[in-house]
């Protein structure tokens, strides 16, 4: 596991080398050498209030699954996932299980409550992206400043935006198709590992993961009861993203450069689907992506969008893994508690 994440930071790195070197890796230092310190760590300060509201959307829903769960736990809960999405390629896609099975390790609740919270959660963080990204865009068609170059960008971001929608509909509206999916993928499981040793053959019984499934579902209900809940996390969620897109216009400021707030945001929502790339936070790919638009629609030249990329990833990507491993390795250290469910 270490090896593959040391192995996806040299990837990493190694298609930042080879992006500052295209553009160029001597204006990018001059770049740089010239910018405004004041608006970098103002940058920073923006990622870090990013952070912050993220949180409280986990705040909100954790605490409606678990109102004991402490306010500091759930804080470090989100930084600590937050850090392993970010630290592994395609990290999304491991990470709210992983996160549910650790809260039920320590006891604090089940397995399927912890995993609903967890994806209501980072489900309504990932929202501002479109909804930010959508109002930019139709901002910049009717001024006509698009043009065809951001085309195909436009048909992934609008593609991408399709499958969450559907993906969450047929989750929400039709969980007779989820139950029928999960049930076949542990029962398949089941037959395998049965194979090997009869350890899981209860995890994996028919009526424990049905029963799992209610447990899900049910928090969900929970979860989308609380209207006043609900509006907070919304409110919460949109401000994180605002703080998250923030560095951009702050580092072209530091730069001395002014643009046009649609343009940061739709940077940083087609930023989104340089994740693609198989390295820890899409890193290499991200930067592309922005660089691009703000050179396409910002009319800064290729090393000044660049630098302005990277100001935009230290104060929200890897401030984000720095503060994120602190918590991460206090979260790993606490240890199960005694009377810990041990069930995952």
């Amino acid at each position: 596991m270490n090896r593959r994440i040391a192995l996806g930071f040299v990837l990493a790195l190694l298609l930042l080398a080879v992006l500052i070197r295209i553009v160029g890796g001597q204006a990018v230092a001059g770049e740089f050498s010239s910018a405004d310190y004041r608006f970098l760590g103002l940058a920073v300060g923006s990622g870090l209030l990013a952070l912050t509201f993220r949180a409280l959307v986990w705040e909100q829903f954790l605490s409606l699954v678990d109102d004991t769960l402490p306010r500091i736990r759930i804080v470090a809960l989100f930084l600590s996932a937050m850090f392993l999405k970010y630290i592994t390629p395609y990290g999304q896609l491991a990470t709210e299980p992983f996160v549910a099975y650790l809260v039920s390790q320590h006891g604090e609740m089940a397995f399927e409550d912890g995993l609903a919270g967890v994806l209501a959660a980072d489900l309504l963080n990932y929202v501002p992206y479109y909804t930010y990204g959508f109002v930019a865009l139709g901002v910049i068609v009717v001024t006509g400043a698009l043009g065809t170059d951001l085309s195909l960008q436009l048909l992934a971001f609008t593609g991408l935006f399709s499958v969450v929608v559907g993906v969450v509909f047929v989750t929400i509206r039709r969980p007779s198709v989820v139950y029928g999916l999960v049930l076949w993928v542990t029962a398949g499981l089941q037959r395998i590992l049965r194979r090997f040793s009869t350890r899981f053959e209860d995890r994996f019984a028919k009526q424990t993961v049905r029963s799992r499934l209610d447990g899900f579902y049910g928090t969900i209900d929970t979860i989308s009861a609380d209207r006043m809940a609900l509006v907070a996390a919304i409110v919460f969620a949109h401000l994180g993203m605002l703080f998250l897109m923030l560095p951009v216009y702050l580092g072209a400021l530091a730069l001395g450069y002014r643009l046009a707030l649609p343009v940061v945001a739709l940077a940083v929502a087609f930023g989104k689907l340089g994740a693609v790339v198989p390295a820890p936070g899409g890193t290499g790919g991200v930067e592309t992506m922005v660089t691009g638009v703000l050179a396409t629609l910002g009319g800064l030249e290729l090393a000044t969008a660049l630098t302005v990329a990277l100001i935009y990833r230290l104060s929200t990507y890897w401030l984000t893994v720095s503060v994120g491993g602190l918590s991460a390795a206090a979260v790993f250290l606490r240890g199960p508690r005694p009377e810990a469910n041990p069930d995952p």
